[in-house]
């Protein structure tokens, strides 16, 4: 565990605890107060104090995380839906215009500029980051616009089952959807099919991705130009984007 304290005569070493101090200014609210004497560093802070000692690419990945929908739960080792967001991508990038120059707040808003609020899992996270990520990086550029995006059914009612569906990211214009199938939420392939024939009937396109597609780099760039195809633009790879790519895919602790 790692504690911030006020000056360096406070700093304490265990076994268990290592004691930093913070001398930069940080802006009000950026610790969060657990009980009487005891508080923790908020989001903000925390991907702004991570900016020095990770790459961009996981800079996003943990943006991505603290405005995401989940959480692991320590107990079950489950990912589980949060009750309540820890942050988004407007406080985050407002928290950074505070902060005045100080170290890691330019990288930390360059990271913001991919990131997407209301990710439903780790796996959701890292599908968005291959896909969207420039090509520089070794992404591979694709434009979506939100996550978890509701489809509102209407006076179309008599297409659908439902009144709604939601489609874990989109590219809201072209109607081009990506959704991760894990294992434990789509065990109902019956009622998959007949979501997905709903959602084509109202002119939706989506495409499923699971772990074995992430899990391999072919099938991702296949994947990718299907996708490129759906959404009317052409994928023009860099010429180190192989070596870009299989970094951006360490980083995301994917197999390359």
């Amino acid at each position: 565990m790692t504690i911030l304290v006020a000056g360096k005569a406070l700093r304490r070493e265990t076994s268990a605890i290592l004691s930093r101090t913070c001398s930069q200014y940080v802006p009000e609210k950026s610790f969060l107060k657990l009980r009487e004497g005891l508080y923790v560093i908020s989001p903000e802070l925390t991907l702004t104090r991570m900016a020095r000692h990770v790459s961009i690419v996981q800079l996003v990945e943990m943006a991505m995380n603290l405005c995401g929908r989940y959480y692991l739960d320590l107990r079950t080792q489950r990912i589980e839906d949060r009750t309540s967001f820890l942050t988004n991508v407007s406080k985050l990038r407002s928290y950074i215009a505070r902060l005045h120059g100080a170290n890691g707040s330019a990288k930390a808003e360059r990271a913001l500029r991919w990131v997407l609020d209301n990710s439903g899992s780790p796996y959701e996270s890292k599908m968005a980051l291959v896909f969207r990520l420039p090509l520089s990086w070794g992404g591979f550029g694709l434009r979506f616009d939100a996550m978890n995006y509701d489809v509102r059914i209407g006076r179309l009612a008599y297409l659908a089952e439902q009144s709604e569906y939601c489609i874990d990211m989109v590219n809201i214009d072209r109607h081009v959807g990506l959704e991760y199938d894990g294992d434990e939420s789509h065990q109902n392939t019956s009622h998959d099919k007949r979501r997905r024939n709903a959602l084509a009937a109202l002119g939706w396109n989506v495409f499923p991705i699971d772990k074995a597609v992430l899990h391999s780099p072919e099938h991702c760039e296949k994947a990718a130009y299907q996708l490129a195809r759906q959404l009317g633009v052409r994928i023009q790879k860099p010429r180190n984007w192989e070596a870009n790519c299989e970094r951006l895919r360490r980083d995301l602790k994917l197999p390359v």
